[in-house]
């Protein structure tokens, strides 16, 4: 295939995309707004730049859920504040955690858990102390772990008689608590607990996959904090993390007083089975932080947060209770994204500009209902990304429209405000789909009566004055027509010297026939009204040394291409036609046959139309130039 041939099957393949183009340019361009939002926001949300936002969201969503019923198998023995002025001294020495031990075993629970650090041996009682964690064989300590390895560890007299789990709790910043550190190079307290438990109770087990390195629960696998999980990124994932499905505030738990439980007064049916935490609810010790339900000054105890971590894994074997999960990255982005593309549909949909406010709240509430719903089946998922992707894709559709409104508003005015009353302007912005196609007037086939007007020997007029004043005469010529045809809802179509050419029945098409009768009618009315007012016009200019003016009138009714013509540089609105040259062929008829007093000729279509409204008579018939077939013609001779 030869070089001019390729060549020229690109240009044609270039043109038929340029054409397709220009079709979906609108949607296209829509598409692409939202494409590029949503990797914007996605982009964002990537470096963290939204993670602070995306988990406040998470504390909204864990504050507004229902709380959920407290779980009656984990009990805790508050030390509170009370409970040392009681002691008359803190730390507490070994042979009063000795007792409370005691105490507590006799009621047979599955499991005691002490969060108290017993490193070191306080006061009297250690020997004690020892001998109550044997006796009682279900004793899990605390330790805390640090970089550098074990922080505070169990001694080797309590190691000897009991477990121990370490108690770290994870904080974000601000110190807020979501997550729990189930595992590192051992269990964590909380997991120890719920695990002796279960063993205990129900015989189920927390089992650790060597090969997958993930914990499961009765076959389903305990979700794990990765460095990029949700609204986080980038953080410190290490060890086996997961997200603190809280039960409600604090309290969710039963509390006994230490008080109350040394001196005996506690039922031990309320202890019996249960998982018994000894911890400490004093303000004066500052254990206690920040959670998702905190506001202002509210905080929760490490004791309570421990708890809730068991109760949550517990809850998740035995009642089937979900642990919080989100989904895999590529869904989530095909989330932003699909909520984005919403967004910026909506723009394109909703017309109304009052209207697209109120749509684009009630798609931020229908995202807000599915972000909810979803977290009350333990799904968190976007819910700022997904509304900024919204919003932002929104606004900008909506500037690109009107933008692009404003373009189209400048074409149709810079074509018709120049030839068209302003009423009829406002009326073809209000119809513009009608119009407009890719920056251009559509082509449309209508009825209209066309009027054409030139005066007689303009040129000789023309020798005998100066441009200046001749430029003035001529606009007031020009003026006095055009605002007739105006006046009557004619287009002034185009100049053409000191000719005129108008329009009536265009842009708004007309289809009914009592409309193209009122085109044809108006015709006639406003070349009466430009004669007469011509006639009076012309006795002035004569005074100002101009000669008599006559003009010549050609008015034909029938069927025309109208459209812009022109280049995208230059765009003119126009009527072409037979219709328009028989028109223009009636007004040089003017110069050989005797148009009546008002130099008026008509065509047997515009005739048809007049409904008797007008006095005319017939003239002849005569063969105008560039047609074969004779046409009757009419003078119009007044109203």
């Amino acid at each position: 295939m030869s070089s001019s041939v390729l060549l020229q099957n690109l240009k044609g393949n270039l043109a038929k995309l340029a054409r397709v183009y220009g079709k979906y340019q609108y949607p296209v361009i829509v598409g692409l707004i939202a494409l590029a939002v949503s990797a914007s926001i996605n982009g964002l949300r990537s470096v963290g730049f939204l993670e602070p936002l995306e988990l406040k969201g998470l504390d909204y969503l864990i504050g507004l859920r229902p709380a959920e019923p407290p779980d009656d198998r984990i009990v805790i023995v508050e030390i509170s504040e009370q409970d040392i002025q009681r002691q008359a001294r803190w730390p507490w020495p070994d042979i009063i955690f000795a007792k409370a031990i005691s105490k507590i075993s006799a009621a047979k629970p599955s499991v005691i858990g002490i969060d108290k650090y017993l490193d070191i041996p306080v006061g009297e009682g250690r020997a004690l102390l020892v001998q109550s964690m044997q006796n009682a064989g279900n004793v899990v300590n605390i330790t805390f772990l640090t970089n550098r390895g074990r922080g505070v560890d169990l001694p080797a007299d309590l190691a000897a008689v009991s477990d121990a789990g370490f108690a770290n709790v994870l904080t974000d910043a601000g110190s807020v608590v979501r997550r729990a550190l189930l595992a590192l190079d051992y269990d964590s307290f909380a997991l120890l607990l719920a695990r002796t438990h279960l063993e205990r109770t129900s015989r189920k087990t927390i089992d650790f996959n060597p090969n997958t390195k993930e914990f499961a629960i009765n076959g389903r696998v305990i979700p794990r904090i990765k460095t990029r999980y949700g609204g986080y990124n980038n953080i410190d994932a290490n060890g086996y993390q997961v997200l603190i499905n809280y039960r409600g505030r604090e309290k969710r738990f039963t509390h006994i007083s230490s008080t109350d439980l040394l001196q005996g007064k506690v039922d031990p049916s309320r202890l019996r089975d249960r998982i018994v935490l000894i911890g400490t609810t004093a303000v004066s010790l500052k254990d206690s932080y920040p959670t998702p339900y905190s506001t202002g000054e509210e905080v929760m105890y490490g004791v309570e947060i421990h708890a809730n971590i068991a109760s949550q894994i517990v809850s998740a074997a035995l009642d089937g209770r979900p642990v919080i999960q989100v989904w895999s990255e590529q869904w989530e982005y095909i989330w932003i994204t699909g909520w984005t593309i919403l967004g910026a549909l909506l723009a394109l949909l909703v017309r109304g500009v009052s209207q697209k406010p109120i749509a684009l709240v009630a798609l931020a509430a229908l995202l807000a209902g599915s972000v909810y719903w979803a977290f009350l089946l333990a799904w968190w998922i976007p819910f700022f990304p997904a509304l900024f992707g919204a919003i932002a894709a929104n606004i900008l559709v909506i500037l690109y429209q009107l933008s692009k409104e404003q373009a189209d508003r400048s074409l149709l005015m810079g074509l018709f405000s120049r030839h068209v009353s302003k009423e009829l302007v406002n009326l073809i912005w209000e119809r513009r789909s009608e119009f407009l196609d890719a920056g251009r007037i559509l082509g449309q086939e209508v009825y209209v009566t066309v009027l054409f007007t030139d005066m007689r020997n303009f040129s000789s007029f023309a020798e005998v004055k100066s441009p200046n004043e001749i430029l003035i005469w001529l606009n007031e010529y020009l003026g006095a027509i055009a605002s007739e045809v105006l006046k009557n809802g004619g287009m002034v179509d185009k100049y053409i010297g000191d000719a005129v050419m108008a329009v009536f029945g265009v842009p708004i098409a007309h289809g009914a026939e009592s409309e193209r009768s009122r085109d044809a009618q108006n015709a006639v009315e406003t070349a009466i009204v430009v004669a007469e007012k011509l006639i009076e016009m012309s006795k002035i200019w004569q005074e100002r040394g101009f000669p008599e003016t006559v003009t010549g009138i050609g008015i034909n009714s029938g069927i025309a291409i109208a459209g812009s013509l022109g280049s995208s540089d230059r765009l003119e609105y126009s009527v072409l036609g037979d219709t328009v040259n028989i028109a223009a062929r009636l007004e040089s008829l003017n110069k050989e046959v005797d148009g009546g007093a008002y130099h008026i000729l008509i065509s047997q279509d515009t005739h048809a139309r007049l409904e008797g409204r007008f006095k005319t008579e017939l003239v002849g018939k005569y063969a105008l130039k560039g047609r074969a077939t004779e046409t009757p013609v009419y003078r119009v001779l007044g109203k």
